[in-house]
C-alpha cells in the first residue's frame, strides 16, 4: 500500500522565483492497484516520483 497525505513541495521557497510543485496531495494506492500519471511539463510528476523515492524531503505531508 503507498499512501501519500497531504504533501507540499516548493522549490526555491521565499523567491520571485518559488515554484509549488506539490501542493495538498493526497493519494491512497492498495495492494494491486496501479496508476498513470501524466501532465504537461513542470505539472509536478517527476517531483511526485522523487518524494516518493525519496530522493528528497518533501516540505510538509506524510508517505506511509
Amino acid at each position: 500500500m503507498l499512501t501519500l497525505k497531504g504533501l507540499d513541495k516548493t522549490f526555491q521557497p521565499g523567491t520571485a522565483s518559488a515554484h509549488h510543485a506539490l501542493c495538498g496531495l493526497d493519494l491512497t494506492l492498495k495492494d494491486g492497484e496501479f496508476v498513470t500519471v501524466i501532465g504537461s511539463n513542470g505539472a509536478g510528476k517527476s517531483t511526485l516520483f522523487g518524494a516518493i523515492a525519496g530522493s528528497f524531503f518533501v516540505d510538509r505531508g506524510h508517505i506511509l
